[in-house]
Order: C-alpha cells, then structure tokens, then sequence
C-alpha cells in the first residue's frame, strides 16, 4: 500500500523541499539499501533522511567531509566544522543523514547514531511535486490526507 508524504522542512534539501509531496511505499526491517531515502521514528518524530551507511559499513566524517567505507559521499556539501568522528553500524542498524548536511539534524549529530531497522517504516520512491517547484502552488495549509514528516 503506498503512502503520501509531505515533507517539512529543509534537512532534505535541494533534493526534497518543505511542503513537497512525495510517494512512500512500506518497507521490511533490514530492507534498506545505501542511498534509499527512508521515513523512520526518531525521538517522538516522524523523520525523513537518506541511508547513507548500512549495517557492516564503516563511515567517517573527516574535516567537514563524509566518506562510507573511505569512499567520499557523492554530492554531499562539507559540514560546517572540522571535527573528525569514526562509527561502524551496527547489524541492524542504519546510519541516516540529510542531504542538507548544515540543516539536518541526523545520524552525525545525535548521542545514539544509528537507526535501527524496526523503526523505518517507508522509503521514497517517486516525488509528487512541491509547491515551491509548481507555478500558482505556494506552500501553505497540509493535505491532512498526507503523513508530514520532517
């Protein structure tokens, strides 16, 4: 059964907008390949992030900069800083990062890193359309038929 929802805020950004719609179908525990962007619980919240490491995968931030498995993570802006932290996900586990990497507050920042599989519920598989991207549409009131996650 697939799944409307609206994005809120701009941790996604520019892939994903405030108040863009998307399609999200459900997903297994452990179901989630590196690069799928996943809807998931997370301190009381609906989120919306990207995988960006999977369970056995070593990822590091070096200097403002994300590598997964010492590879740079393609198209990711360096984060403001220059801190240097190592984490190796766990079986079951997922790492989570927002492609806005100075406007998410995700997987790098928070005191428990990793996600695990029982908590995502969804992955994106198509973008609908945002109100910022489709003249005469402006961002406004939610479709209350549509899950808003941030």
């Amino acid at each position: 059964m697939f799944r409307l929802v609206r994005v809120a805020g701009e941790s996604m950004s520019p892939t994903y907008r405030d108040s863009d719609l998307l399609l999200a179908r459900p997903v297994s525990p452990g179901r989630v390949r590196r690069g799928d962007v996943a809807v998931f619980r997370h301190g009381g919240l609906r989120l919306i992030k990207r995988a960006v490491g999977v369970p056995g995968d070593l990822v590091e931030v070096e200097a403002g900069r994300l590598f997964v498995n010492g590879q740079s993570v393609d198209g990711c802006p360096r984060l403001h800083g220059a801190y240097t932290q190592t984490w190796r996900v766990p079986a079951e586990g997922y790492f989570m990062a927002g492609d806005n990497p100075n406007g998410s507050d995700d997987s790098r920042v928070w005191d428990e890193p990793f996600v695990s599989a029982a908590r995502i519920d969804m992955v994106i598989i198509r973008h609908l359309f945002g109100p910022g991207r489709v003249r005469g549409l402006r961002p406004g009131r939610p479709d209350p038929a549509a899950g808003r996650v941030a």
